[in-house]
C-alpha cells in the first residue's frame, strides 16, 4: 500500500452517506465533550470525585454492565432460538456490544438516585479500606455464638464482604447491588441492545419482546438477601444492641474495617435507613453523623475514636476540626440529638420529596 497520503487509489470505498454519518457522530461527541468540560469548570472542588473514587466507580459500572449484558444477551438468544425468530436472532448477533457501556453511562447521568447509590457505595467501601489500624484493639466478635439464625446471617455477611473485597471486574458471584439499582441497569441494557440492533418490522417486535422477557427473567434470579447492606442490617436487627453492647460492636467493626456492618448497627440503633446512615458517613459536610453518635449515647471515648478513625480514613474531612469540636458534640443532650434526627426516620421517598421542595 502506498504511504503517500495523497494517493487515493487504495483502500475500501466510502460512500458520502457513511462519511456524513461519521461526521455527525463526531460532532455529537465533540459537543458532549465541550458541555462536560463547561460543567466541570463550574463545579466546586468539593463536589468533584477524586481519582480513587472515580476509578472505583467506573470499574463498578463496567463490571455491572458487562455481567448483566452477558446474562441478558445469552438469555435473549436462547428465547429467540426457542421461538424460531431467526431474523431477530441474526440482528442481535451483529450488535456491537462495545456500544452498550457508553449508552448505559449516558442513561446513568440522567438518574441521580442510581448514580448517588453507586457513588455512596464506592465511597463507603474506600473509607472502610482506609480505616486506620491501632485505634481500636482487635477483639473477638462481641456477639453470642451458637445461635442458629444469627450464625446463618453472619455467614451471609461474610460471603458478601468477601465478594465486596474482590475487584468488581474480577468478581464471579452475584452482583452486589440493591434490587432497585440492578433493575434500572437491566432495563437500560435491554434498551441499548434494542437501539443498537439493526432490525425492523416483525424482527424488531420479536427482538424487543425477547429482550423484555429475558431481562425480567435475569432480574428475577437476583437474591437481594445476599447483598451486603441487606445482610448486614439483618444481623443488626437480630442482635438489637444498644448502649455499651452497641459500643463494643462499633469498636469491633472499626478494628476489623467492617464499615458496612458498622453502618447497619448505627442505622438500626437510630431507627433510620441504611442509605441515610451511609450518606452521613460518606458526606463530610453532613454534621448529622456526630449528632447520631450522641443520639446513640455511646461512651465519649468511643465517639472520639470513631470520629478520629472516620476523619483519618476520609481525607476530605478535617481531623483537627473534629478534635476541636468534640467537646461541643459531647455536650449536646442525647434527647436533643435524637430529636434532630427525626426527619431521617421518615420514609426515604418522603424525605427526598421534602428536600426537593425546600
Amino acid at each position: 500500500m502506498s504511504l503517500d497520503l495523497t494517493d487515493l487509489r487504495d483502500g475500501d470505498p466510502v460512500s458520502a452517506h457513511d462519511l456524513l454519518v461519521r461526521a455527525g457522530r463526531a460532532e455529537v461527541l465533540a459537543r458532549q465533550l465541550r458541555e462536560a468540560s463547561v460543567r466541570d469548570l463550574m463545579m466546586p472542588d468539593a463536589a468533584r470525585l477524586d481519582d480513587q473514587r472515580r476509578l472505583a466507580l467506573r470499574t463498578l459500572i463496567r463490571a455491572v454492565v458487562e455481567n448483566l449484558s452477558a446474562a441478558i444477551g445469552d438469555r435473549t438468544r436462547h428465547l429467540l432460538s426457542e421461538r424460531d425468530k431467526n431474523g431477530a436472532l441474526q440482528a442481535l448477533s451483529f450488535v456491537d456490544t462495545s456500544r452498550i457501556l457508553p449508552m448505559v453511562e449516558s442513561c446513568l447521568t440522567c438518574d441521580a438516585a442510581v448514580a448517588g447509590d453507586l457513588i455512596d457505595r464506592v465511597t463507603l467501601d474506600l473509607i472502610g479500606e482506609n480505616l486506620p489500624s491501632g485505634v481500636f484493639a482487635a477483639k473477638a466478635a462481641p456477639w453470642p455464638a451458637g445461635l442458629r439464625t444469627l450464625d446463618k446471617r453472619l455467614a451471609t455477611v461474610r460471603r458478601a464482604e468477601s465478594r465486596r473485597r474482590v475487584s468488581p471486574g474480577e468478581a464471579s458471584g452475584p452482583l452486589d447491588l440493591s434490587a432497585e439499582s440492578l433493575s434500572q441497569f437491566g432495563w437500560w441494557i435491554a434498551a441499548s441492545f434494542a437501539r443498537t440492533a439493526d432490525s425492523n418490522g416483525d424482527d424488531r417486535i420479536a427482538l424487543e419482546q425477547a429482550l423484555a422477557d429475558a431481562t425480567g427473567q435475569v432480574l428475577a434470579t437476583h437474591d437481594d438477601r445476599e447483598q451486603l447492606e441487606r445482610a448486614a442490617l439483618s444481623v443488626a436487627e437480630t442482635l438489637d444492641l444498644y448502649g455499651d453492647a452497641l459500643a463494643a460492636v462499633v469498636e469491633h467493626c472499626l478494628a476489623e474495617r467492617r464499615i458496612v456492618l458498622l453502618t447497619a448497627f448505627l442505622a438500626h440503633g437510630l431507627g433510620i435507613s441504611m442509605s441515610a446512615t451511609g450518606s452521613m458517613i460518606v458526606d463530610p459536610g453532613n454534621l448529622r453523623l456526630w449528632l447520631s453518635l450522641r443520639a446513640l449515647d455511646l461512651p465519649p471515648e468511643t465517639v472520639a475514636r470513631l470520629g478520629y478513625a472516620i476523619c483519618d480514613a476520609d481525607r476530605r474531612r478535617n481531623v483537627t476540626s473534629f478534635a476541636e469540636g468534640l467537646h461541643r458534640i459531647l455536650a449536646i443532650p442525647r434527647e436533643a440529638a435524637d430529636a434532630a434526627l427525626s426527619p431521617l426516620r421518615l420514609p426515604d421517598a418522603f424525605h427526598a420529596a421534602m428536600g426537593a421542595l425546600a
